[in-house]
């Protein structure tokens, strides 16, 4: 039986598929998308090293939300990970 644990990051839900990690909820305006373009080999694990991060909105029909729309590539999944956060808290919590 598959194991279906949902992690999560400072309140939002990562879930992996192969190379891509969704940070953020679906029922949200926007979302990240963390694709793993390269890893390094640490201690015999491939372990995830330049890390492309898009925030997306949910509604791709929304100009105004595609305007928001971010893109940039970081070096280690702590960065990638923690600047998507940042992004979804500006545009998400925003007043």
């Amino acid at each position: 039986m598959a194991d279906n644990k949902v992690f999560f990051y400072r309140g939002f839900p990562l879930i992996r598929s192969g190379d891509k990690i969704y940070y953020g909820s679906a029922g949200d305006a926007f979302t990240t998308l963390l694709t793993i373009k390269d890893t390094k080999k640490i201690a015999d694990k491939d372990v995830p090293n330049k890390i492309m991060v898009q925030m997306i909105p949910t509604n791709m029909n929304d100009a105004a939300g595609m305007k928001k729309a971010r893109k940039g590539e970081f070096t280690g999944f702590y960065e990638a990970l923690d600047t998507a956060n940042i992004w979804l808290s500006e545009v998400l919590f925003a007043e």
